[in-house]
């Protein structure tokens, strides 16, 4: 039986690329660096920003200027992340069915933690999530299975009774590896087809199934 879910950020409750592509493009035009459609920003997210900035620049761009525009990015990101990030439909109603259907809440994210801490207070402030957990110094990153330690701790469940949610291979990798039941945010920045060939158990057609879908493995 499920009795908490956790959800991926980016891609999987809100569609954040505008925002990130703004603060990527505004790094990179300060060094001097080609910048990039906004959507196109959605094929560089899902690993982590450095992994990010490294497909955001040239090709054999020395280490140093990778520094320069990830210095820069962050402290633009954290200062803009919340002008143009959007929820995506059906989100609000499915996180109010899991609620009233008694489950846990909780947020894990590549993101720096503090970011993602902001972006969830601006646009879920009555949601009673357990943790919002980021990128922080010395913490693994997904899919590395120790990444699900303070998620864990915060929910005090096993990795069994945990759903995780996302959009990426990233996301699904991770929740298997775990051990929690992998599922699908399609509606994100990867295709149906590549959550499926990672191992999605649940894979959703919108936010509003998914929400039925996982109220069906608490009964």
């Amino acid at each position: 039986m499920i009795h908490a879910v956790v959800f991926d950020l980016d891609g999987t409750l809100l569609d954040t690329i505008p925002d990130i592509a703004g603060a990527m493009n505004r790094a990179l035009a300060a060094c001097g660096l080609p910048t990039h459609p906004v959507r196109m920003v959605e094929t560089f997210v899902g690993g982590g920003i450095r992994d990010a900035v490294r497909k955001a620049i040239p090709a054999g761009t020395p280490e140093e200027v990778l520094e320069q525009v990830l210095a820069i990015y962050k402290g633009d990101y954290c200062d803009h992340c919340t002008e143009q990030t959007a929820c995506y439909p059906g989100v609000p109603e499915m996180l109010d069915r899991l609620i009233q259907d008694g489950f846990a809440l909780g947020v894990l994210s590549n993101k720096t933690e503090a970011t993602a801490q902001k972006i969830v207070r601006a646009y879920f402030p009555d949601v009673p999530f357990r943790c919002v957990l980021g990128r922080v110094d010395g913490r693994p990153l997904k899919p590395d299975p120790a990444a699900s330690v303070p998620v864990l701790a915060a929910l005090g469940l096993p990795a069994g009774e945990v759903a995780y949610a996302g959009d990426s291979g990233t996301d699904i990798v991770f929740a298997k590896a775990v051990g929690m039941v992998p599922a699908a945010a399609p509606w994100g920045y990867r295709s149906r087809e590549e959550l499926v060939e990672k191992g999605a158990l649940l894979v959703p057609g919108d936010p509003r199934e998914l929400g039925e879908l996982l109220a069906a493995m608490r009964q």
